[in-house]
């Protein structure tokens, strides 16, 4: 009895050509779309997990690499010093005090007496001399001394301190100074003397030491 022999290289041919028109039948009929429509879900999750997957990596990386390489941190910006705060070696810090600042009062002027202004025998005004000339007139914008009476002109005299002593003088007025009834230009003032701003003697100025 004579045995049948099967010829092995032509079955495997034969399986070749069978599963290569199978791959091809199933690449023809595959479409995208109804793909996705079937399998939509499991991808959308598949996506999610891939993407904190890959979110988590990169934290743990970013982590690591700050731990293996703490100088690429950023350093927190240095606060200027202040002058009131001295670093010492101790590493402490010592507050230093200002020195008190002595305070000196602005030096007054000197007070050489006052003058009492009277209109007839009212007393309208008084006055302390000091080393600032006092302006007698008619015109606010110009004196310190304002006696609104006619016989006034508009600057009519300057009372003032002069090496301790105090001095009348007339400045160009229309009805002059006079001294104790006498016509002056400048003249020093002794105690209660009496000025006169014209000569009918209504508007007088009493100096007192």
């Amino acid at each position: 009895m004579k045995k049948r022999r099967f010829s092995a290289p032509a079955a495997v041919g034969r399986g070749h050509r069978l599963l290569r028109g199978s791959f091809a039948d199933g690449l023809a009929g595959f479409s995208f779309p109804g793909f996705w429509q079937v399998n939509k879900t499991p991808l959308l999750l598949a996506a999610a997990v891939l993407a904190v997957i890959v979110l988590v990596a990169l934290w743990i990386f970013r982590r690591r690499r700050r731990e293996v390489f703490p100088e690429i941190l950023a350093e927190a910006p240095a606060v200027p010093a202040t002058p009131a705060a001295v670093d010492l070696d101790m590493g402490l810090t010592q507050v230093e005090t200002q020195p008190a600042v002595e305070s000196r009062p602005t030096p007054s002027p000197g007070i050489h007496g006052k003058i009492e202004v009277l209109i007839g025998s009212q007393q309208i005004s008084s006055y302390l001399i000091t080393d600032n000339p006092l302006l007698v007139g008619r015109d606010p914008a110009q004196s310190l001394v304002v006696i609104q009476e006619p016989i006034v002109s508009k600057l009519h005299c300057q009372i003032f301190a002069r090496a301790g002593k105090v001095f009348v003088k007339d400045l160009n007025s229309t009805n002059g100074v006079y001294l104790n009834e006498e016509k002056i230009d400048e003249r020093e003032l002794n105690d209660e003397d009496v000025v006169f701003l014209g000569k009918k003697g209504t508007v007088k100025i009493i100096y007192h030491k």
